[in-house]
Formats: C-alpha cells, structure tokens, sequence
C-alpha cells in the first residue's frame, strides 16, 4: 500500500494529464452512448444495445471513479449509504447484495456506515476486478447479462437487502423491473430493496411500471412512494425507490 500511494504521488504531470485527458474522453463515450439509447431506443435490439454499454463500460472502469464524481458530480451512492442507514440504524449485520456493483462506490459507502456483510453482482469483469480493489465486499458475483436468471446460484432467502445505485432504468439494455421477482425471492420476507437512480431516467417508455403492480398483487413486494432527492448528479435530480419483500 505505501508503495502504490508513493507511486500515486509522484505521477508527473504528464502522467496526470494523460489519466485526465482519458477519463474525459471516456466519460464523453458514456454520455453519447446513454444519450443515444435514450433518444432512440427502438433503433437497435436490447442485445445490441447491451454490447455496446459493455465496450464502453469496460474501457472506463480505470477512471469511472474520479469521472463520475469529478465530471458528472454523482451522489448516488452516497445517497445509497444514507438510506440504508436510516433504513437499519442499528443492525450493521444484515447481509447486502450490491446489484449491478460498478467498481464497488456503494460498498465504500456502506463500509462508512458501519456495515460489513456486503456482496456484489455485475456483468463486467473490470468493474468487478475495480470493486475487489476496495476491499470492501465479502464476496463479488459474475452475472450472465444474457440470462437474467442467471443469478440462480444465489439460494432463496439470502439477503437482507438490495440495494442499487446508478443502474436501474439508465436504457432498456440496463437492469428494470424484470429484476424484480427474482430479487423478490433472494431477499428474506421482511427484508428491503432499494433502488436510486436519476429522476430523468425514470421516464424512460422501455419501463414496465406495471410488473411492480403485478408483483405487489401476488403479495410479493409493497412499494413505498418513491422520494425525491434534490441532487443525485450535477444539474439532475434522483429518485430514491424502497420496496418491502414480503
């Protein structure tokens, strides 16, 4: 650790410019990408669209940190931290499952508010290698992006919560409410999940609002009324989505 930090320290300046000019450039890549899965999302396939998320996001998990919180100005996973204490202000016991982990933010910041028991699951092999680098998590998941039943190996009944940050409705290749019943059954009945994401992305027509429905109807889940949070990112409101698994 004293060497990477010495490391770190002494980059020279053309070092720095470079790591800075890359993370711009990447986080650019990001933005065109969202930007134009969102304004034409019937022009290509979910498949098509999935490959795409990937190449971009596996070339930014080296600077997805700093962009997204030095470019982008992001909250959301400090939001994250902050519901789940208020969530669980005593017990820091309960097991987490971080979906769609990215390079492993929420789990930093659950780890400030005390809790241990944290797990994570992504697609992307980068982000998941990022995330192990916090030495944070218990344990990181490889999710088949194919099959979102892939998370099958995980048993019934094993998480106290599920939480996600920054993921959840971004485009129709990006995790959305088909998760849900199966997240249902992998979190014990009296447990949570708690998704935050940006206001601007829940109006998103790829949406199927009407699973929450279908799922509280089977008595699987009770929605609780979706708080708004002034700043999740620069210039953009979040929404804060909590979820009682019965």
């Amino acid at each position: 650790r004293i060497q990477i930090l010495f490391e770190q320290e002494n980059m020279t300046k053309g070092d720095e410019n470079d790591h800075q000019h890359l993370t711009e450039k990447y986080m650019g890549e990001i933005t065109d990408f969202l930007m134009t899965a969102q304004k034409n999302p019937d022009t290509v396939s979910r498949e098509e669209d999935l490959i795409k998320q990937q190449e971009v996001y596996s070339k930014i998990s080296t600077y997805y940190d700093q962009g997204t919180r030095d470019i982008y100005g992001y909250k959301g996973h400090v939001l994250t931290g902050q519901h789940v204490a208020r969530l669980y202000p005593k017990n820091k016991d309960i097991r987490i499952l971080d979906f769609s982990v990215g390079t492993g933010l929420v789990g930093e910041e659950l780890t400030k508010h005390g809790f241990q028991n944290i797990y994570g699951i992504d697609i992307n092999k980068e982000f998941l290698t990022a995330a192990q680098k916090k030495d944070c998590y218990k344990g990181l998941y490889l999710m088949n992006p194919k099959d979102i039943d892939s998370f099958d190996f995980i048993f019934d009944n094993t998480f106290d919560a599920i939480v996600s940050s920054g993921t959840f409705y971004l485009t129709k290749s990006h995790p959305g409410t088909e998760y849900f019943e199966k997240m249902c059954n992998i979190v014990k009945p009296g447990g949570k999940i708690l998704i935050v994401t940006a206001e601007v992305y829940c109006e998103g027509n790829w949406i199927k609002w009407d699973e929450i429905e279908r799922l509280e109807k089977l008595g699987k889940l009770k929605a609780h009324p979706a708080i708004t949070e002034d700043v999740y990112k620069t210039n953009h409101k979040g929404k804060v989505f909590v979820y009682d698994v019965l």
